[in-house]
């Protein structure tokens, strides 16, 4: 059994101290038993960056497609009941800390805790980009990045990424989502306008080309999990440069992955020629996997709209 005492001390370990500014990316499974559960995993946290400290979760919710939404029109939520979050068991816990504060952006909401979460998320409106929050603690407060076991994100991918479509002229194309929400009596839908990239094209640029190369990072264990603290300017700055010099890095070299072979305007295919591609599959065997694939062409043709 994991206590809160051998949490804090792992986090002390690891480089993490009083006035840190932390954005969470946790696989609460990898860490083992806590006594006291995911709660007592957030209080050792919040005890150790201390009333200097913040710490920064998403919240992101489960959404639905724009053009579906009459289907979905007796679903509407406010601040005071927001939305449940889809991102795993320390995001829904840290909803319920007696501190947390939440975007008024509930289409796309973090869940902050400590000295800069009411500026945070109070200042992250409907008008702001999806990824302002985490954009503003990286250059005003030096937020940092921990990742407790999962998969090796830095946790300023979505930033770089979108930063350089925009600063290219790029674009993606996929389904908008969003979910109604009520403000001042009145009920409106709201988009969740996020440009995603692909995590395995990801995932192998970050394992060859970004974590190797970092200055700025601490390692060790949490629990039992691997974890890892890293500097989100340094990875922001890292990640924006090879996108820049190359952002075909983003794609990964998988033919069946409908996002990196149609969804970008610099996509190396066309939607005819993937469905093609499937049918193909269809008649080797592929049937489970082809299917899906049609499914989602469907879907980003129907419904897929231009987004940086």
């Amino acid at each position: 059994m994991i206590t809160k005492e051998r949490l804090k001390e792992d986090f002390s370990n690891i480089g993490i101290s009083d006035g840190d500014t932390l954005f969470l990316r946790i696989s609460y499974r990898a860490i083992g038993k806590i006594e006291g559960g995911p709660m007592v995993f957030l209080e050792a946290l919040h005890e150790v960056v201390g009333e200097n400290g913040t710490i920064i979760l998403t919240a992101f919710p489960k959404k639905h497609i724009r053009q579906l939404r009459f289907f979905h029109r007796k679903e509407v939520y406010t601040y005071e009941n927001p939305p449940k979050p889809d991102t795993g068991v320390m995001a829904v816990m840290a909803m319920s800390y007696p501190e947390a504060k939440w975007s008024r952006k509930l289409e796309f909401p973090f869940v902050v805790i400590g000295k800069y979460a009411e500026y945070l998320t109070n200042s992250h409106t409907h008008e702001k980009d999806a990824y302002w929050l985490l954009e503003e603690a990286i250059k005003r407060f030096d937020c940092k990045c921990l990742r407790v076991g999962g998969e090796g994100f830095t946790g300023s991918t979505h930033i770089a990424f979108t930063n350089v479509l925009k600063a290219t002229g790029n674009y993606q194309k996929k389904p908008k989502y969003g979910l109604y929400i009520r403000e001042n009596e009145v009920v409106k839908w709201y988009d969740a306008e996020n440009t995603i990239f692909c995590r395995s094209a990801f995932l192998e640029l970050n394992r060859k080309e970004i974590f190797p190369t970092l200055k700025l990072k601490h390692e060790g264990n949490v629990g039992n999990a691997y974890a890892v603290v890293t500097n989100m300017q340094e990875t922001l700055y890292k990640e924006e440069s090879l996108f820049r010099d190359n952002l075909l890095k983003s794609l990964c070299n998988n033919k069946d992955c409908l996002m990196c072979r149609v969804s970008f305007s610099f996509s190396d295919s066309k939607p005819f020629n993937y469905l093609m591609r499937q049918i193909a599959q269809l008649c080797k065997g592929r049937i489970k996997t082809s299917l899906a694939n049609i499914k989602q062409l469907f879907y980003y043709t129907l419904y897929g709209q231009k987004q940086v």
